[in-house]
């Protein structure tokens, strides 16, 4: 697939043959411990959700935490999560 970054995350990307985004999300031992990667992950998958009727149907992805995911505040990882979907040519304009 491809993959696009910036310094909160990592996205890779895939087209899929079916009509449903599927994704999973990885913070790896690098981010820090459990807690640290639990809060990672569910701080990816509340923006990933927030986003999902934006998201284009005939990719899959992956979300990769980097260890400055931690540091950022809400709105700025907001910003910078809806960036990689644009760059990637993931979100649809029209909704």
């Amino acid at each position: 697939g491809q993959s696009f970054s910036n310094r909160f995350l990592v996205l890779v990307t895939r087209k899929n043959t079916e009509n449903e985004a599927r994704y999973a999300v990885i913070a790896s031992r690098k981010v820090g411990g459990a807690v640290e990667r639990n809060r990672c992950k569910r701080r990816m998958r509340s923006r990933v959700k927030m986003l999902a009727n934006r998201i284009a149907k005939d990719h899959n992805f992956v979300l990769i935490a980097r260890p400055e995911l931690l540091q950022v505040d809400a709105i700025t990882l907001d910003k910078s999560i809806v960036q990689l979907f644009q760059r990637a040519g993931l979100l649809n304009t029209n909704e």
